[in-house]
């Protein structure tokens, strides 16, 4: 009788906390995930044109790091990259292409193909990327954790 009333208390205790745990993995909303990933992907372009940082650092982890140019960049020294090539006279396009996301919960991951230009005008030539990213459901909103770049071998 002991025993039972252990192992009563015991599955007790376990069938509350399940549904604890269950509520503080908080899932991202699947019907809108793919939209607002792709916003924030979109976004995050934007963000690397632009001198203040503060947008960039809303939509990247703490832990944020990047891989262009064959190069490893952390934290905000992408975006530092980029707008010293800006200022220095380059002029880069992007153009996303569609992009294929899988989402689980509060990670997902995206692939797409950039068709742009970049070089310093008079010379600017078309090039084409290929880009992924992996983001994580922080705070009510996506963001980039990693981000990979690589220009596609020329058709």
């Amino acid at each position: 009788m002991k025993r039972l009333i252990v192992l009563g208390a015991f599955a007790g205790a376990l069938l509350l906390a399940v549904p604890a745990q269950a509520s503080s993995s908080e899932c991202a909303d699947p019907a809108t995930a793919p939209v607002d990933i792709e916003r924030t992907i979109e976004d995050f372009f934007d963000a690397l044109r632009q001198e203040d940082k503060a947008p960039f650092k809303r939509l990247t982890t703490p832990s944020f790091y990047a891989f262009d140019v064959g190069e490893r960049f952390p934290d905000s020294s992408l975006a530092d990259a980029v707008r010293s090539a800006l200022d220095k006279g380059v002029e880069i396009n992007w153009m996303l292409g569609p992009m294929d996301t899988k989402v689980r919960c509060n990670i997902a991951w995206s692939q797409w193909e950039n068709s742009g230009s970049a070089g310093t005008p008079p010379d600017v030539r078309p090039i084409k990327w290929l880009e992924s990213a992996v983001l994580v459901h922080q705070d009510g909103r996506w963001k980039l954790d990693f981000f990979h770049s690589q220009r596609a071998n020329p058709e």
